[in-house]
């Protein structure tokens, strides 16, 4: 991974605050919950969630305060999410998918971690090898994002077909995203699936690629793409034109 905050932090001013982004400030933090980021295009909060997977009070941030129609108003949640990914993922990703070991998400239902370790991703009941992801389905309302993970390029079955049952559903946050972009476009040539839209406003989820992705995230960190996979993902995060590098000017 190349990054902008491998060299630097990042600082805005804005409205009398300075706020100061690094890669190295999220050792507490097993993952960032926004509200308001995929249905406005400004004021939106990031809650910092700790290894229990509870909010850390008198922590949230509120981000992108100042209202624009200049395209998408994301600067510094943009930059948030990108130093995170850089710090959980490391300098190493996408080299290190099948040895990495986090926490990606929490199933409050089930009261189970997802995990991926070692090649695997598991929600404590599925065990899923990450070289058997086939297909991924980006699933968005705005509110309730999901990432639906398929064994199979196709439905196997009628019964698939008519119901379109995936074998996991992960939340949709800033590792999952680009972890799962890049698991499926090593495995397949072709990333996730965006062509979902919101049921409102939006004909599909490419507004989630610019939100969430940057293309630094499938180079390497002398910014080349030794493998054709890892150039396909960079060129489709890329040609939307909004990497953190662009926002900052």
């Amino acid at each position: 991974m190349i990054s902008v905050f491998d060299t630097n932090p990042v600082t805005f001013e804005d409205k009398g605050r300075t706020l100061t982004i690094s890669y190295i400030d999220f050792e507490d933090v097993n993952e960032l919950y926004l509200t308001r980021y995929l249905n406005s295009n400004s004021n939106y909060t990031i809650m910092f969630r700790d290894h229990n997977w509870k909010n850390i009070k008198g922590q949230d941030l509120d981000t992108d305060r100042t209202e624009s129609n200049a395209g998408h108003n994301i600067r510094e949640t943009k930059a948030i999410i990108a130093a995170f990914a850089r710090h959980k993922l490391t300098a190493e990703f996408p080299a290190n998918l099948d040895t990495l070991q986090l926490p990606l998400d929490y199933s409050y239902m089930g009261k189970r971690e997802i995990t991926i370790k070692n090649g695997v991703i598991s929600n404590g009941k599925i065990d899923i090898p990450i070289n058997e992801i086939r297909r991924v389905i980006c699933a968005s309302n705005g509110t309730i994002s999901k990432l639906l993970v398929y064994k199979e390029e196709k439905p196997s079955s009628f019964f698939k077909k008519i119901f379109d049952k995936c074998d996991m559903k992960i939340t949709l946050n800033a590792i999952t995203l680009p972890l799962l972009e890049a698991i499926v476009t090593r495995n397949t040539g072709h990333g996730i699936d965006f062509s979902r839209g919101n049921w409102f406003d939006q004909k599909d989820s490419n507004y989630i690629i610019i939100r969430y992705l940057d293309s630094g995230f499938f180079l390497e960190k002398d910014g080349t793409a030794p493998t054709e996979w890892q150039k396909t993902a960079a060129e489709t995060t890329a040609k939307f034109n909004y990497d953190v590098k662009t926002l900052l000017g």
